[in-house]
């Protein structure tokens, strides 16, 4: 199975050094212009190579010589790469341009030999792609993966609920036969949840008929029919009357089985279909098909299900949630949780003693904290918890546990390699194996990430687009469609197989805002791509303080991979990297946690001229002088991606205008920079994020921060200055912006051109955020009539004077709306809670301490999930009419002048979190239960809301 992974792999690495040659080729014309025939039967002999590893993929050989061979291709395609990169820096930075060209034409004339050479080699060595082996393999695997409904199956931990919900599917008599499925990552207990109801008694006295079938990746339909066809009961000729689940396994019924299973042999897919629905015709049957993976599995068979008779079901279990989704889109799949941390304790006591019940006896108290430490690092996974307590078992010293616990995960993924019941990686290689080439890079790269991480969907995407994981958008592609939305698609396609889990939903509450792996996905990741040399980590060293600054970093004489993620552990003392001893053409460099005094010198080395990510996560907050980055940096011209974070003030040079390949410049992370006019030649920006506060470096001559073609492909533009956007009264073209945040205006005409801009060149923006200036300069938003044309508008905040506003021009597509310095009255508010689409609401210091009502009527608010209220000062009374918010989830209330809690809400049941700071005593005491269990006077109205939680800050 490894070459089979390897060779898509390797596709992926061909696949991309064919891109890039190709963008070479178009943004580098000058520089290798002479040499463009020769770089173009390098990019057809890349062409060639991908199209020979996809042949390889199918026919998946299991051969150290074809592993060999599909390493010297990967090894190639990043050679290839090399030469033409490492040429277009050395053009730009030297004058000498006739000798390296004759070096370039030397590398490509021993590329092309080494290509001839590999040619050759199938020959020679006889390396034959013939699948028998990898069938072999996958057979074997598929044997060890086979489940079976009769298996004596493991003490089943915390599905109690989720038994009940899904019976409850199962049992609803319907006319219609029905498709219910159970969806999750590998090792969620899928199949153990659908073996606990498939065994039920209830479920038993329910159906006529049972039939359990394994289908895995590699299913054939005749087999999968002859199977269920023989556990429902069929009839042959032979043997009327008999039936397969009363009878004995005598030497008769064996013959018997024997002698159907001959006849079923002899049928054809159609006679099969036909035979099934004749036998399932006037029967209530339930049939599992477990571990499907692809819908087209379902639609090979799913004409031999009739309906049957009332409630006849199908149940699936599956890791890909558009399978579920795709057979019954009308019907949530069944998603088993993750285990809390108590029945993670009580799931690995059980395997330990391999019993349900125990004294705390069995279980000696020393042993007990490291248990539970251990127990943890499973992330509430239970097959890892299994497969702990399987190792568990076999240590009998309180030493032995306490050397296992240093590396529990470790030992959990792989020291079972040779027990054949329980094999973690096996069993996630399974979903890695079954991704598409391009998808393979995206998973793996996701390891480069801190553990326990919230990974920002919008830095993961930009990130691979640096990499080079998605392809360029071309002609061919759907006009309006750019490579955010295709990584945006790929990330889809992750958390459709379970592989990635969803953290935040974005404020849309459909698309992703965070997402992460989970603890036993991320390891299972890391270890996958060190053995691909895809990734290096690398852990700073614990180091006394007082120790001199040597290098720290645990990794090996030579990094392999041309990715490095260098993460350090807080509150510790963190030195740069010996980047002598990385990857001579490193092209990734992600860095979390480097002293601010050491950081700068590696980015003077010449192994990492051909940079295209640097993320620099710096320590130096408390530190006021402007931190610098050397000029150096402007070497690297091919640098996509460049953030800097983690330090108070940062003084960019003037250099960075020479990195003109720069996708990305994200300085969020710093509190002030210092930016130097060059950043106007970075032509093709698509990402511009700024930091809090920032000024311009004009040297002697004073000179405008952006231009026309700066700005044009700009996709995301935050925190810029609005002067920094109007030129000679008009706005910069910002065609292709999506989201859009403009700080510091200084009159409402500079609000207006903005605005102007936005409703007549834009109908693609789906975040705006404007700021005015200060709150003293006594001038308004003009009308929001200008802003209705934004038809895909989802996210809008707005900061400054807003009382003559006229809400009615708010477009009905927004979903999140944040308003400060509001003055309020009746008919604003009014016109808010009629918004179809709201989803978040938040109205913020509002100045105006004018006392007024707010009144949410009926149907107010129909898709309201969030709602904050901050700093009104003048809301006294707030009424709620029962229907208004029907599906208001999260209510904050802080510094608001309410005097009693609305009556109304009392009857909002979809409310589970009640967030209340800065009020008053008296209004938080009504809705508090006292220390001797008395309720307060409106305790009744928010007794429904699972969480609570109350500040003590009072208001003055």
């Amino acid at each position: 199975m490894a070459e089979f992974v390897a060779s898509k792999l390797a596709e992926a690495v061909v696949s991309q050094a064919a891109q890039r040659i190709t963008d070479l080729l178009f943004h580098e014309a000058t520089p290798l212009s002479s040499v463009k025939d020769d770089v173009l039967s390098l990019r057809t002999e890349l062409r060639r190579m991908q199209c020979f590893l996809r042949d390889a993929e199918k026919k998946q050989e299991q051969d150290e010589r074809v592993r060999n061979w599909v390493a010297e291709v990967r090894d190639l395609a990043c050679e290839i790469e090399d030469v033409v990169e490492v040429y277009i820096h050395k053009v730009h930075s030297s004058y000498i341009k006739a000798f390296h060209l004759r070096k370039l034409r030397t590398q490509i004339n021993s590329i092309k030999d080494k290509i001839t050479s590999l040619r050759d080699s199938t020959q020679t060595y006889q390396i034959e792609f013939t699948s028998s082996g990898a069938r072999e393999g996958i057979r074997s695997l598929r044997s060890l993966r086979r489940s079976y409904p009769d298996d004596e199956e493991d003490i089943v931990i915390s599905l109690k609920d989720t038994t009940v919900a899904l019976k409850a599917q199962l049992m609803t008599e319907e006319d219609q036969r029905r498709v219910v499925s159970i969806v999750g990552m590998g090792g969620l207990g899928k199949t153990t949840l659908a073996k606990k109801v498939y065994n039920d008694v209830d479920i038993k006295k329910h159906f006529d008929c049972f039939a359990w079938v394994f289908i895995s990746q590699q299913y054939l339909p005749r087999e999968v029919l002859s199977d269920i066809l023989m556990q429902v009961g069929f009839q042959s000729d032979q043997h009327e009357g008999s039936n397969l689940e009363e009878e004995k396994y005598t030497k008769e019924s064996l013959e018997e089985r024997k002698s159907k299973r001959e006849i079923l042999k002899g049928l054809d897919h159609h006679e099969l279909v036909n035979l099934m629905k004749v036998e399932l015709e006037d029967k209530r049957y339930f049939i599992v098909l477990d571990d499907i993976w692809s819908i087209d599995a379902w639609y090979s068979i799913q004409s031999a299900f009739p309906n049957g008779k009332v409630g006849s079901k199908v149940l699936f279990t599956t890791r890909v949630e558009t399978v579920a989704l795709s057979t019954n889109p009308h019907s949530p799949p069944i998603r088993p949780p993750l285990l809390t941390s108590a029945e993670s304790w009580t799931l690995l006591q059980c395997k330990v003693f391999q019993r349900e019940y125990f004294s705390e006896e069995d279980f000696p108290s020393q042993f007990e904290a490291i248990g539970k430490e251990m127990v943890e690092k499973c992330g509430g996974l239970p097959l890892a918890i299994v497969v702990l307590g399987g190792l568990l078992r076999t240590k009998s010293s309180f030493h032995e546990w306490e050397k296992l616990r240093k590396h529990v995960k470790s030992h959990v993924i792989s020291k079972l390699q040779l027990q054949q019941q329980y094999r973690v990686e096996d069993i996630l290689d399974l979903s890695f194996q079954d991704l598409s080439y391009y998808l393979k890079p995206c998973f793996l790269y996701l390891g480069s990430f801190p553990e326990d991480s919230e990974i920002s969907k919008s830095k993961l995407i930009r990130l691979w687009i640096a990499e080079g994981f998605v392809p360029t958008v071309g002609k061919e592609d759907v006009e309006g469609t750019t490579m955010e939305d295709i990584a945006e698609q790929y990330l889809g396609e992750l958390i459709d197989r379970c592989m990635v889990q969803v953290s935040k939903k974005d404020h849309t509450g459909k698309g992703v805002k965070t997402c992460r792996l989970h603890d036993i996905m991320r390891d299972f990741c890391i270890s996958k791509a060190k053995k691909e040399n895809f990734l290096e980590m690398m852990q700073l060293q614990e180091m006394n303080m007082m120790m001199p600054t040597t290098a720290s970093i645990q990794y090996p004489t030579t990094a392999h991979s041309r990715r490095i993620a260098v993460h350090a552990n807080h509150g510790l003392n963190r030195h740069a990297p010996c980047m002598e001893q990385v990857h001579p053409h490193l092209r990734s460099f992600l860095c979390h946690g480097l002293n601010t005094d050491q950081h700068i010198s590696f980015l003077r080395t010449k192994n990492i001229t051909l940079l295209r990510v640097l993320e620099l996560d710096l320590l130096g907050k408390d530190i006021d002088d402007a931190q610098k980055l050397p000029s150096e940096i402007g070497n690297l011209i091919h640098l996509r991606y460049l953030t800097v974070s983690g330090i108070c003030t940062l003084k960019l040079p003037y250099s960075i205008g020479n990195l003109q390949n720069l996708n990305t410049l994200d300085l969020r992370g710093i509190h002030y920079a210092f930016l130097p006019w060059t950043i106007s030649k970075l032509g093709r920006l698509r990402h511009l994020l700024f930091p809090e506060g920032y000024s311009t470096i004009h040297g002697t001559i004073k000179r405008n921060l952006f231009r026309n073609s700066t700005v044009a492909n700009l996709e995301t533009l935050k925190g810029i200055h609005a002067e920094d956007l109007i030129r000679d009264n008009a706005v910069l073209p910002l065609t292709n912006i999506r989201n859009l945040e403009i700080k510091n205006f200084r009159s409402d005409e500079e609000v207006r051109l903005v605005l102007e801009s936005l409703s007549t060149q834009l109908d693609c923006l789906r975040s705006l955020r404007m700021q005015l200036m200060t709150y003293s300069n006594n001038f308004e938003f003009p009308s929001l009539k200008l802003l209705s044309e934004c038809r895909v508008l989802s996210s809008l905040s707005l900061t400054g004077e807003l009382s003559q506003l006229n809400f009615s021009f708010l477009p009905k597509s927004l979903a999140k709306l944040a308003l400060e310095q509001l003055s309020l009255d009746k008919e604003k508010l009014a016109i808010l809670q009629k918004l179809p689409n709201l989803r978040i609401l938040q109205i913020m210091d509002n100045a105006d301490t004018i006392n007024y009502k707010w009144l949410c009527s009926v149907d107010g608010f129909p898709k309201l999930e969030i709602l904050t209220l901050c700093d009104l000062l003048g809301l006294k009374e707030w009424k709620v009419e029962i229907g208004a918010m029907p599906i208001l989830k999260i209510l904050n209330i802080h510094r608001v002048g309410l005097r009693v809690f609305p009556h109304g809400l009392k009857f909002v049941s979809t409310l589970r979190e009640l967030n209340i700071s800065s009020m008053p005593k008296k209004f938080r005491d009504r809705l508090m239960v006292d220390e001797d269990g008395l309720e307060g006077k409106d305790f009744y109205k928010v007794r429904h809301i699972p969480s609570i939680t109350f500040s003590k800050t009072r208001i003055r």
